[in-house]
């Protein structure tokens, strides 16, 4: 049976490949579905999220986990599993040693373990060295931010799908002001395409401050 569950449920809309832009990050998706435990690392809002539920959404039997509080007993059942942000299980010994047992029954099964930081392994507080022993064996990736003219392309691409355009001064107001990870532009994206349809405006930047009450 073919199992794809993500924890928590995320909108599928927001965190689609469609939806990606790579940018800087060509070897992104060859690394994220290669065989090899991964460990992607980034600053926050770059995208890391967003390609965890591509990967998760893309390989039968997968698990995303974004929840310290999560049970990871018995997720070697999985083939692929994704703990997202491993930044907030590291300085507790008894979430490492849970993170460090799954792993050993992954490899043991023949698994896969797919982690995501905000911080190298090099800076990451580990309490266990066994596990960080095992972590450095992981293949590493760093996730580049897109570049600012990138981003602005990303957003205009977003809005043209919906048949309408978004000039480049409109474009920089809501990076500068609102979020500029990839999932939180495609749902900035949406909630302006439908106000501007209902109130049958143009997306200008009085219409984005009324609508995000900036």
């Amino acid at each position: 049976m073919i199992n794809r569950l993500v924890l928590p449920l995320e909108p599928n809309e927001t965190y689609t490949r469609e939806g990606f832009r790579i940018g800087v990050n060509q070897n992104l998706f060859s690394t994220l579905f290669s065989t090899d435990h991964l460990w992607v690392h980034g600053d926050p809002a770059v995208g890391k999220t967003h390609a965890m539920h591509i990967l998760v959404k893309g390989v039968d039997d997968a698990i995303l986990v974004t929840d310290a509080d999560y049970e990871l007993t018995g997720l070697e059942a999985f083939s692929t599993v994704v703990l997202d942000g491993i930044d907030q299980w590291m300085g507790n010994a008894e979430n490492e040693r849970q993170i460090f047992g799954l792993y050993e029954r992954l490899v043991r099964a023949n698994r896969r373990l797919v982690i995501t930081s905000e911080v190298r392994l090099e800076n990451l507080d580990v309490v266990l060295p066994d596990l960080k022993s095992r972590f450095s064996m992981f293949t590493r990736y760093h996730m580049m931010p897109l570049p600012p003219e990138e981003q602005l392309g990303f957003l205009q691409d977003l809005v043209k799908r919906n048949g309408a355009t978004l000039n480049a001064e409109v474009g920089r107001y809501l990076l500068r002001h609102l979020t500029r990870s990839q999932s939180g532009l495609v749902q900035v994206v949406g909630r302006l395409n439908e106000e501007s349809i209902f109130r049958n405006r143009t997306i200008s930047i009085p219409f984005v401050k009324e609508v995000f009450s900036l």
